[in-house]
């Protein structure tokens, strides 16, 4: 039986961490009492935080205005991090790839803990009219065709199924059973589509990257204006995509689709 981790979590990194994950998730400043507040720590401890992380140029500060926001050197470690992935290496060809091919935006999504997807890497076709996606953007875990992939990975009981689902903001909602319908497709399929249901106008292909143990880590997906392609171009394009996600699994983790 595995044991816990007799070390303790150290509180001012864990405080470090929520203050820069608040700030990354915020469109404008914050003076350090909604940041305490947001962060859940008190705003004197909030405040040498900050301090530190203001000398480090992970976080500035406007004078004027007494307020916070992300700092650019927190550019430099996403750069670095995203530049030694061995997943975002092997996705970005392929990426590109589909892209030309199918002229639409080519997203990575990270399934991050905190259960939501978040975009960490992009390929756009060279097409006059784009679909907007930006690189940090969330969304909830179960959002769209990449929402149907996690959930055909993972065993949910119903009522997490049902809680995930009702956290999507959907444009045209899908009957919980149907929704249903869609991951056990998934499922068989290894890719998933969404049809104007997450995004009016919008649809999206995606499948699975997962680790060998089977866990989803990162979602692959091409999204496209609705009616741009035929339903069976939309097929062809679910299977270029899985078979994509495969080959990222097994360049990334070494796992193969079974």
């Amino acid at each position: 039986m595995a044991t816990a981790d007799p070390r303790p979590p150290v509180t001012s990194v864990v405080q470090a961490v929520a203050v820069l994950r608040h700030l990354a998730s915020i469109d404008r400043g914050r003076g350090v009492t909604a940041i305490a507040a947001a962060a859940g720590i008190s705003p004197s401890s909030c405040f040498n935080i900050l301090k530190t992380l203001v000398a480090e140029d992970l976080v500035a500060f406007d004078a004027e205005t007494k307020t916070y926001t992300l700092g650019l050197g927190v550019i430099n470690l996403g750069y670095s991090a995203t530049r030694r992935n061995p997943v975002i290496n092997a996705a970005e060809g392929r990426m590109v790839k589909l892209a030309e091919e199918y002229d639409g935006a080519v997203g990575l999504w990270r399934v991050s803990s905190r259960e939501r997807l978040m975009l960490v890497h992009l390929a756009e076709a060279e097409a006059a009219t784009r679909i907007h996606l930006s690189i940090g953007q969330r969304l909830p875990l179960a959002a769209g065709a990449m929402g149907r992939c996690v959930a055909a990975a993972q065993d949910l009981a119903e009522d997490e199924l049902a809680r995930r689902f009702a956290a999507v903001r959907w444009a045209q909602p899908p009957k919980l059973d149907v929704y249903r319908a869609q991951i056990e497709a998934a499922r068989r399929q290894g890719y998933s589509i969404d049809v104007d249901q997450l995004l009016r106008g919008l649809s999206s292909v995606a499948a699975a990257i997962v680790d060998r143990a089977g866990s989803v880590r990162f979602c692959l997906s091409v999204t496209m204006f609705s009616g741009q392609h035929s339903a069976e171009t939309m097929r062809r394009i679910g299977k270029a995509v899985r078979d994509a996600a495969d080959a990222i699994s097994m360049a990334g983790y070494g796992a193969g689709r079974g």
